[in-house]
């Protein structure tokens, strides 16, 4: 229904998906100008991220599920966790990467047919008895990005066969971006903006644009958007700066994911009563 909320949107080309509550998928065909409901999920769970390349197609929700598409429909198979999972990212010969809370890692070579997770000594990296929740991942050659609470970020170079930390701080991030060149962006907690130029082996913190909790960004060359709980804000210099967006319901909703197609490069917003924005930014 128009109610459910929206956690998560991808594009393959002018293709897009954007899932959310209860279970719902949107499908657009023409660079999201227009939404239909897609193929669903045997589940009632909030679907919180999604990953596809063509028909090659993932879904993660609530409790350890996991969909994979197959001839027309989604098919649910063994995460091996019931950990909830927020995000999934598509490599190269059959590799996918979901992540999710208490440090869930879940890496696939073969499309999803098996499952392995590294193992972490967390007190080690943290200096604390804690599991931390993991929100974002991004896949990039052999490359697995991965990001979440207290400022974490792990990296491995190999398909997930290594591990190392790259970064440690105190604000979680929720999400972010690295492009084929290297450069990126992630936001997090209270208006965390980081920027990295050499694929996520470094990272220096950018002004903050305000104190709103950022959950979701994009980048297109020097533009940038960042959207979260009730604020948004867009950046003309890859995110050094930024300018806050006031428009439609922005200061009063949460928007949780920003992506955009090819054709039409401009960020696309899903969030809060099913909403979705393309911003003119």
């Amino acid at each position: 229904t128009p109610h459910d909320a929206l956690f998560d949107i991808a594009f393959d080309g002018s293709h897009g998906l954007a899932v959310g509550g209860g279970g719902t998928v949107l499908e657009s065909t023409d660079g999201g100008l227009s939404w239909t409901a897609g193929a669903r999920p045997d589940t009632e769970l909030a679907l919180l991220g999604v990953a596809f390349q063509g028909q090659r197609r993932f879904l993660v929700s609530q409790s350890g599920k996991m969909f994979r598409y197959e001839s027309g429909r989604w098919v649910e198979f063994d995460s091996g966790t019931d950990a909830r999972l927020f995000q999934v990212a598509l490599g190269g010969n059959g590799l996918v990467v979901a992540v999710g809370g208490f440090g869930a890692i879940l890496v696939s070579r073969d499309d999803g047919r098996t499952w392995s997770s590294p193992e972490f000594d967390w007190m080690e990296i943290l200096d604390d008895y804690v599991e931390p929740h993991l929100y974002a991942v991004d896949v990039t050659g052999d490359r697995i990005t991965v990001a979440g609470e207290f400022g974490l970020i792990l990296q491995s170079p190999d398909r997930g066969a290594t591990w190392s930390v790259v970064r440690r701080g105190v604000e979680s991030i929720f999400d972010f971006t690295i492009d084929t060149k290297g450069e990126g962006l992630a936001v997090g907690q209270d208006g965390l903006v980081l920027g990295t130029s050499d694929g996520g082996r470094s990272w220096t913190k950018h002004a903050e644009p305000g104190e709103t909790n950022l959950l979701g960004i994009w980048r297109s060359g020097s533009r940038a958007f960042a959207a979260g709980i009730r604020g948004a804000y867009a950046s003309h210099d890859g995110g050094k700066t930024w300018k806050p967006v006031t428009r439609s319901d922005i200061e009063t909703g949460w928007y949780q994911a920003v992506a955009s197609s090819v054709a039409r490069d401009k960020p696309m917003l899903v969030g809060h009563r099913g909403r979705i924005l393309e911003m003119d930014e």
